[in-house]
């Protein structure tokens, strides 16, 4: 039986980054706009894992300033998307553990985290529990935010684990990311898989980067990169536009493969039926609420695992 293992190597990961963030101006370069300490200045300290998925110290010395307030921007949007998570788990962000409240129906109170205590409001609808199954199944509605410019952050994160050369290769993708506009020329994969884990938990976040074997396989093409955002125990997979060499050997008549990555290996293979996959399209550029189900499994009513 094929798994992603059979087409895909683990490339580079955040563990082995060493080259923090330096105060020295000497021989800057920002990767995404190609300007130096010339044009711009280089006074912040750049997150490559974003702090709202936790805090770390994973830095770098190629973001400039100007870069650096943009994709602040963008990331205002992703930490809406996953607030509810942050919340549930009471992960650390920059400014703490946030609260939550869940868009609310008219005439509705709202559900809640606080503290890591839900209180559900008066939307009966929005939880279910299953005493057989032992489940808590919790429908949480985001407030209003632009899947578009969480796509340029998680797109952000994979150039960052890049080598020079690679970046060289395939420097269409920042076409990608400077676009005010989704590109809809078949070369971006919009779909994003969310797993969240049941045994195992990330107590500070990192990223994995995974490179295809080979990128054409007889009638099959699969995308070279494919980045992997572990923070607590939720895990995102997104697949980075198309390579050069993806582009230049895509036929119309291959099929595109999307090898979803097996979370269970990560987590308690006897558990494997409790992990959720879901997934998330994120090309859409206008504000939108999404309603995310999450499932939690209990011991009994008064203890939630």
């Amino acid at each position: 039986m094929e798994s992603f293992f059979d087409f895909y190597d683990l490339h580079t990961t955040s563990d082995d980054l060493s080259a923090n963030y330096s105060k020295s101006q000497n021989n800057r370069k920002c990767r995404f706009c190609d300007k130096t300490p010339l044009d711009v200045s280089f006074n912040n300290k750049p997150h490559i894992i974003p702090e709202l998925f936790g805090r770390n110290n994973i830095t770098s010395n190629f973001e400039c300033d100007e870069c650096n307030k943009l994709f602040q921007n963008y990331e205002t949007d992703t930490a809406t998307m996953i607030q509810h998570y942050l919340a549930l788990l009471r992960i650390k962000t920059k400014r703490g553990v946030p609260n939550f409240q869940s868009k609310k129906e008219q005439g509705n109170y709202a559900t809640t985290i606080a503290d890591g205590q839900i209180n559900f409001g008066s939307n009966i609808e929005d939880y279910q529990f299953n005493d057989e199954e032992k489940t808590l199944t919790i429908n949480f509605r985001t407030k209003r935010f632009c899947p578009f410019f969480v796509y340029k952050v998680f797109l952000k994160m994979g150039i960052c684990l890049l080598s020079e050369d690679e970046i060289k290769e395939n420097e269409h993708y920042f076409d990608f990311l400077n676009s005010e506009e989704p590109i809809t020329n078949g070369l971006q994969v919009w779909t994003t898989y969310r797993y969240m884990l049941k045994t195992k938990y990330h107590l500070v976040p990192n990223i994995n980067l995974y490179r295809a074997k080979k990128t054409i396989i007889k009638n099959d093409a699969f995308p070279e990169y494919i980045l992997l955002i572990n923070f607590s125990n939720i895990v995102f997979q997104f697949f980075l536009p198309l390579s050069k060499k993806n582009v230049t050997e895509y036929k119309s008549d291959l099929a595109l493969r999307l090898h979803m990555y097996p979370s269970f290996v990560l987590d308690d293979i006897t558990r494997l039926k409790q992990i959720e996959v879901h997934n998330m399209d994120l090309s859409e550029k206008n504000k939108v609420s999404i309603t995310d189900k999450v499932v939690l499994h209990y011991q009994q009513r008064d203890r939630l695992v």
